[in-house]
């Protein structure tokens, strides 16, 4: 069937994932928009101390790296956690959590008088994000057709990059306020993605079919089902047998968080997730969000902010054309050719900094060089490792393993986040623009991981990708396997004979 036909019949569950990805607004807003206020002159009033050298208000670099890592922690809880939240309350049910925290995290921030609360507000919003950051990959994973799978997933990192974009673009229109609204609005527009969020988890976006039969809720899950692809009786019917069959393969081998620490099928996953978001954040791309306008404000830069705004705005086509990439092409080639062009631009920006004759020239440099890491890292090391480890988060750990992953990626941001002040900045070890060749350095690393552990993912269903893995088949191997040499009806046989004759009909019609 062509993917128009294919559209057309599922329809339904393309526009619900496409609105469950808008809770990575959050995500992506969170991280830009305190970059933006760390410059801003009624916040360092508030928040700084008064330096008489310079006879101007600043940070200091251990404030600096404890507010704005404080996030990454919350973060980081938040993902360890979410298996928990999924687990007693599902997908759908974590993101009402996640609404909720964001509101009282706005609510501490934004009445802050003091560091103390302002902490704990970011604190909050982080664990919301963390959250969102594990359970919208694998509502998504569970609910998209398998075809459109990859690209409803990339487009996840799509969302965050227009919240990248978005809270620079409120950062902007405040940042010539002279009072606490300069960096107070900022901080109160986050309401916004929840107020939108809410009513559609409520009236349309049903909870995942999958999470329902496992726990033994089929006429529910019948119900999700019919919300995600209409009123499809036979499709409906083998969707559920497939499903059934692999809870009951996965109620036999009961699934631990020690599964995790052995070197088995899931110990074998788990260190593929944590490994790959791992390198996802040695790029060093949370030093570029955290820190964006204070980068280029430090390399002379005279309109910091719309050098960040030009910066999220830039990526976009190539966070579109990624969707159509690691489909194409698949998931492990446009990583390698993703990760080689990071390292080289990030080598550039090391050896630009380490000039002793500073120039205009250099400095332009230095931004072309970031803006075309931003294209580059967009290409597929952005979205694709959210799309892999959704997709190897399978069996009877789901959710371990994707909070794990995820988990990995919030530590290692924060890792970066809280390092960076005292890498940068004059009055710590005032690396500058050669901290690009630490992270250059380590994605010639991941260049050489990829190559040899990386199995390919795309094509395949996720219970495929489940019996490969407990198949002990070698990341080279995987593409070209097939999962199964029998010859014998199975479910996914009657789902597709459905899902074919279904489409057939809807193509007629």
């Amino acid at each position: 069937m062509s993917v128009t036909t294919t559209a057309r019949a599922e329809w339904r569950a393309i526009a619900i994932c496409l609105f469950i990805t808008i809770a990575a607004f959050q995500f992506g807003f969170d991280s830009s928009y305190y970059s933006g206020i760390l410059v801003m002159e009624p916040f360092l009033r508030s928040f700084g101390h008064y330096d008489p050298s310079t006879g101007d208000y600043a940070l200091n670099p251990s404030i600096e790296s404890i507010t704005t890592s404080s996030i990454n922690i919350g973060e980081f809880l938040g993902a360890v956690s979410s298996f928990m939240i999924d687990d007693k309350i599902g997908r759908r049910g974590g993101l009402f959590v996640s609404n909720a925290c964001v509101l009282i995290g706005v609510i501490f921030q934004v009445s802050a008088p003091q560091m103390a609360l302002l902490i704990v507000g970011r604190l909050f919003l982080g664990y919301a994000v963390g959250l969102i950051s594990c359970l919208v990959p694998l509502y998504v994973a569970d609910c998209s057709p398998a075809r459109f799978r990859g690209a409803l997933v990339s487009l996840y990192q799509f969302n965050v990059g227009l919240g990248l974009l978005l809270g620079i673009l409120v950062d902007e229109a405040t940042k010539d306020r002279t009072d606490s609204g300069a960096y107070r609005i900022p901080m109160a527009v986050q309401l916004v993605f929840p107020i939108i969020l809410t009513p559609g988890l409520l009236f349309f976006a049903p909870e995942s079919p999958r999470w329902l039969l496992g726990k033994g809720k089929v006429e529910k899950a019948r119900v999700a089902l019919r919300k995600l692809y209409g009123d499809r009786p036979d499709f409906i019917e083998a969707e559920i047998r497939e499903i059934m069959q692999l809870i009951e393969e996965e109620r036999i081998s009961a699934g631990s968080w020690g599964d995790l620490l052995t070197w088995n099928i899931d110990g074998r996953k788990a260190y593929l997730g944590m490994a790959l978001q791992a390198w996802q954040q040695a790029s060093g791309v949370n030093f570029i969000t955290s820190y964006g306008v204070v980068f280029f404000t430090a390399i002379g830069t005279t309109n910091s902010f719309l050098v960040q705004m030009g910066l999220y705005l830039t990526p976009m086509p190539a966070v579109w054309f990624s969707q159509y990439c690691v489909e194409r092409f698949g998931r492990r080639p446009m990583l390698i050719l993703s990760s080689c062009a990071v390292a080289v631009v990030l080598l550039i920006v090391g050896g630009a900094g380490s000039t002793t004759d500073k120039t205009r020239a250099l400095d332009q440099t230095i931004v072309a060089m970031v803006y075309i890491f931003m294209v580059v890292f967009n290409l597929a090391l952005g979205p694709a490792v959210w799309v892999v480890t959704s997709e190897i988060s399978t069996g009877p750990n789901r959710s371990k393993l994707m909070a794990s992953s995820t988990g990995t990626s919030w530590f290692c941001s924060w890792l970066v986040t809280f390092t960076f002040p005292y890498l940068f900045n004059p009055n710590a070890d005032n690396l500058n623009a050669k901290v690009g060749f630490i992270y250059g350095s380590l994605m010639v690393a991941a260049v050489v991981w990829i190559f040899f552990f990386l199995p390919e993912t795309s094509g395949r269903t996720l219970e495929e990708i489940h019996e490969i893995f407990q198949r002990g088949v070698p990341a080279r191997k995987f593409k070209g396997y097939q999962p199964s040499e029998s010859t014998e009806p199975t479910s996914l046989d009657e789902k597709n004979m459905a899902h074919i004759t279904e489409l057939n009909s809807a193509q007629e019609a």
